[in-house]
């Protein structure tokens, strides 16, 4: 009963057999819980390897992973609870479901506080580019009254301190310690410590692709060598870059960034690969709320016909055309709708006018 109730085991049986003395020998066969999740031990001031070395020297197979049940989360949450009750301070140690915001985006089983720490003070070693104030002020928008765990403002520490510092070109930045103290009796005191590394210019900017408008899209990047290499601003300029690109037709057109750091001249170079994808056409274009005398002098202006590339900006250049030969004040308002047409790729377009 106590093994089943601890939930470590998938099955458990047993058999027994006459064995020497006239007694018996009990044979108990155990399988082990087969699919594990990841998981973290969130105890503020807690040296949470410590810990998990000790969880696998008495359970082996858990390894910053535990049975994907919640039994056993419970049974191995009141294990670590004896173990760590000097960090605990008295409290109980709960389990919670997290998505964890890396670049995995994982789900996560925290064995933590019942009653998480609030965070009291922030404060900052090492800045110098952005202000003690400034940095505060970035982390308070996304910590909203959250409880205090290492690994959640570390994670939060990460997603948005680091990108403040990029638009600044200084993708060296390092956190290398986070500190937590007691500020009262719920509360902490936390210290980040930051190295900001060395500030970088913006290098070459290479464009990789087969048969791509180069010029437009260089145009449309707007990006000059030279300058602070603020990454925000890069990739809203490749995002830009996207746009010639798809007005040929290739409206499902994408880019994929990188980066390359030369850290003794301080430069990054950009290389934005292209991937045009499938060539989208015209299909049928419609009006409606027009008058057949409106709705002719529509289609006089209309010029992009049945099986022309897709060019996802054309209907609203239609509508500024439209403009200048029909009095845009007879009309309440106006929409553009697209919808999937006849064929691979084709795009048919609703163009609805509401008289006043």
């Amino acid at each position: 009963m106590k093994l089943e109730e601890s939930g470590l085991f998938q099955d458990i049986n047993y058999r027994y057999a006459p064995g020497p003395k006239h007694g018996y020998v009990v044979t108990l066969s155990l399988s082990d819980q087969s699919k594990l999740t990841d998981a973290a031990i969130d105890i503020p001031g807690a040296n949470e390897e410590q810990i998990w070395r000790w969880l696998g020297s008495q359970y082996p197979p858990f390894a910053h992973k535990v049975p994907d049940n919640p039994g056993a989360q419970e049974f191995l949450a009141k294990q670590i609870e004896q173990h760590a009750a000097e960090a605990l301070g008295g409290q109980r140690l709960v389990t919670r479901l997290e998505q964890e915001f890396t670049p995995r985006a994982r789900m996560i089983v925290s064995f933590q506080l019942e009653n998480l720490p609030s965070i009291a003070a922030m404060n900052f070693v090492g800045q110098q580019k952005l202000s003690a104030p400034q940095l505060e002020s970035i982390l308070q928008k996304v910590i909203a009254g959250q409880g205090y765990t290492d690994r959640r403002f570390r994670t939060l520490v990460e997603l948005n301190l680091r990108p403040a510092y990029e638009e600044l070109g200084m993708y060296r930045v390092r956190f290398p310690e986070i500190t937590a103290q007691k500020a009262g009796q719920s509360s902490l005191a936390v210290t980040v410590s930051i190295d900001e590394g060395s500030q970088f210019t913006l290098g070459s900017v290479e464009i990789a692709g087969d048969d791509l408008p180069r010029e437009a899209m260089q145009k449309a990047a707007n990006l000059k060598p030279g300058g602070a290499a603020n990454w925000t601003q890069i990739q809203q300029a490749v995002w830009a870059m996207e746009r010639p690109v798809k007005r040929l037709g290739y409206f499902s057109a994408q880019s994929r960034t990188d980066r390359v750091l030369h850290d003794d001249t301080h430069v990054l170079d950009v290389h934005a690969a292209f991937e045009k994808g499938p060539l989208y056409h015209f299909g049928n274009v419609r009006f409606t709320g027009l008058s057949p005398a409106l709705e002719s002098r529509a289609r006089q202006v209309w010029s992009a016909g049945p099986g022309s590339p897709y060019d996802f900006e054309y209907p609203n250049d239609f509508v500024r055309d439209f403009s200048r030969v029909v009095d845009f004040r007879q009309f309440k308002k106006y929409e553009v709708k697209t919808q999937a047409g006849t064929g691979d790729h084709v795009i048919d377009v609703t163009v609805n006018f509401e008289p006043r």
